[in-house]
């Protein structure tokens, strides 16, 4: 996957210290499994490892491919209990032939790992890090539809624009139950994304809880082939809309092509919708912000240690520095979206429409090991220009307005229209003084 570089600092190396964090959690059955691994099959990232310089924020982190491994013994750690159990279970399970070393080491693993209580910090099999990798080259079959684990529940943050998940009407926030007869409680990401995808014009049921519904719903969605488009633009009026739908390997020249062709239009304002734009790469939301901010820290990084710091900001210049801009944002914007939105709003660059955004502020690094089998781990946190943290929060809108699943299968968008009548106009100007909002404002205000 590539990555452009739109930032100024030099992000530092996030060296991996395995031996502290197990010292913390393996007090827990599942971390002392997971030791039995990295002494029997596994390998421990030591400091000599090439760590990712420019860590991600959302779920496609660079992968690491080259370390060196090596195999140590943590001192005071008693694994007993793990042997026990192990040699208990291969003596006395029903079907012992249903037993295999490497599954068991697997689940050992997955069990080290998920004991962390992190739903971004997730190990994968060898098969689910191919799947993973797949979703990442901007071609797969499946549903397309973003999801994540919030509140413990496996949420939808955004069908895909387009895809058979919104043409079978999943929507942002949906909560999935079932997958076919399987309950989704205990799976993690990886694992429902593998019960969730398959081979185009095969059938997948999803049993969702929905905030309007009385009962659960069955959603039928026939799979299909995923392209991935990133930007779609048009001029309303006198006004560019442009829709990023993530923030992929793809967006960044996307976005300057309509930005090259909106700019014969001479636009008198942009709207920025970004609802159900479930993140993507962190450097492509700092370039496409270069166009709306110039020279300025647009988000940071806070990680365990510290110093462990560092600052994000926009390059010089941008066709849109001075031109009203609004930004759409609903429950599926998350990650790089938020990032883009927080920037905005703290810059006090323009208006924020919509409703409260999802609410995911941390980075992750992916670290692949020899077997094919990988580590994604959350290493920082990121932060708004005013060093806000939207973790499990999320960003208000300035102007808080909700588009109804009955405005959506009737196809009618008030959020949108609300927008075309706001900008550039008498009223936008209204609300954005009683904000205390100036455009292209040189610094964050303190006062939102």
């Amino acid at each position: 996957m590539g990555f452009i570089s739109s930032t100024k600092t030099k992000m530092p190396h996030y060296q991996r210290n395995i031996r502290f964090i197990l010292f913390i959690i393996l007090p827990i059955l599942g971390f002392l499994l997971g030791w039995s691994l990295s002494q029997k099959n596994s390998e421990n990232i030591q400091d000599n490892t090439s760590i990712v310089e420019e860590p991600l924020v959302d779920d496609t982190p660079k992968v690491v491919k080259k370390s060196l491994f090596k195999k140590t013994e943590p001192k005071d750690v008693d694994l007993d209990v793990f042997w026990e159990t192990w040699n208990t279970l291969e003596a006395n399970y029903l079907r012992k032939e249903d037993l295999t070393t490497q599954e068991l080491i697997y689940g050992a693993t997955k069990g080290l790992v998920r004991s962390a209580g992190d739903p971004y910090t997730v190990f994968m099999t060898p098969k689910e890090n191919a799947s993973f990798e797949e979703s990442m080259s901007g071609e797969f079959e499946g549903i397309g539809a973003e999801i994540a684990i919030k509140d413990k529940l496996l949420t939808v943050v955004a069908p895909l624009k387009g895809s058979p998940a919104e043409k079978a009407g999943l929507l942002a926030g949906d909560i999935i139950y079932k997958i076919e007869d399987v309950i989704s409680n205990d799976l993690s990401i990886e694992e429902a994304v593998l019960k969730i995808r398959g081979e185009k014009g095969t059938k997948v049921t999803l049993t969702i809880i929905r905030k309007e519904a009385k009962k659960p719903l069955d959603i039928v969605i026939i799979r299909d082939s995923i392209q991935l488009h990133s930007v779609e633009w048009e001029m309303k009026d006198k006004t560019a809309y442009i829709s990023i739908s993530q923030f992929g390997n793809n967006v960044v020249k996307e976005f300057q092509e309509a930005v090259s062709e909106a700019l014969l239009k001479s636009p008198e304002g942009v709207i920025v919708d970004l609802r159900n734009n479930g993140g993507g790469l962190l450097d492509a939301s700092i370039k496409i912000l270069s166009e709306f901010i110039s020279e300025k820290v647009v988000v940071k990084t806070k990680g365990r240690k510290i110093g462990d710091t560092s600052d994000y900001i926009t390059d010089k210049g941008g066709a849109f520095l001075d031109i009203p801009l609004i930004v759409l944002v609903n429950e599926g914007s998350a990650s790089a979206s938020e990032i883009f939105a927080g920037a905005v709003q703290d810059y006090d660059r323009g208006l924020i429409l919509g409703e409260t955004t999802f609410g995911k502020g941390s980075v992750q690094n992916l670290i692949s090991f020899t077997d094919g089998s990988s580590l994604k781990v959350t290493i920082a946190e990121w932060l708004t220009p005013l060093g806000k943290s939207i973790h499990k929060v999320g960003i208000t809108p300035d102007v808080e307005i909700v588009r109804s699943v009955e405005d959506i299968e009737n196809k009618v968008d008030p959020v949108l229209d609300r927008a075309l009548g706001l900008i550039g106009t008498p009223e936008m100007q209204t609300i954005m003084d009683e904000k205390g909002i100036a455009i292209a404002e040189d610094t964050p205000t303190e006062d939102k």
